[in-house]
């Protein structure tokens, strides 16, 4: 039986699909950073890699590694450029409730298609880069707050030993995001507005790693 070019063309298009799927499953599996996970097709986060685990986040395609540490290891910017990303610092301060300029900076560095994938990391990966998750949930997919709280315990976020501040600032940045939407009379300009998604969110994926502190 001879197929016809159009289910021909079909049925390569379905094997190539498969076969990039089941490289980026290899890839992902030679991941070892810590605590890290998948929110969606963009956005990978993790606690802080180590200097050889670059090349493997590079492996899967991430183009951009966000740094939300103020001690970032002085590794680190020399080996994201080795393995041909780029690196970006947002300092944030552990335990404490983030400012506005962190929230813009990391908003306008995911809204920009140059960007491309991206991996979001801190010491731990659950707190700051929780946090930021939480913008991003919140900002581009219109989550409520106990969706995304959900999420974040999800990667063992806690709010003990000082870590309240960033629960705190998830509450007020999705109550001031409700309130936007809700008292909003006046059609956005769309060409200040972030980009969506251009999919629907992944279940996010995780790896069970030991704990490390944030």
């Amino acid at each position: 039986m001879q197929l016809k070019p159009k289910s021909f063309r079909h049925a390569l298009g379905v094997l190539v699909a498969l076969v990039a799927l089941s490289i980026v499953a290899s890839a992902q599996d030679k991941i070892k950073i810590k605590n890290f996970g998948q929110m969606d097709e963009r956005f990978y986060r993790g606690a802080q890699p180590k200097e050889a685990d670059f090349k493997d986040l590079a492996a899967l395609g991430i183009k951009t590694v966000i740094d939300l540490r103020e001690d970032t290891p002085k590794y680190e910017k020399e080996a994201v450029a080795a393995a041909g990303m780029k690196y970006i610092n947002i300092p944030m301060r552990d335990k404490k409730y983030p400012t506005e300029e962190a929230v813009q900076a990391f908003l306008k560095v995911v809204n920009d298609p140059d960007t491309g994938k991206f991996f979001v990391h801190c010491a731990g990966g659950r707190h700051r880069t929780g946090a930021m998750g939480a913008v991003y949930r919140s900002q581009f997919y219109h989550w409520h707050f106990d969706q995304i709280y959900q999420e974040m315990k999800q990667y063992d976020f806690y709010t003990s030993w000082g870590h309240g501040a960033f629960k705190d600032f998830v509450q007020d940045y999705c109550a001031r995001m409700e309130s936007t939407k809700v008292s909003s009379t006046i059609v956005p300009d769309n060409s200040q507005a972030p980009t969506a998604p251009s999919a629907a969110p992944l279940v996010p994926t995780k790896v069970t790693t030991p704990a490390v502190t944030d």
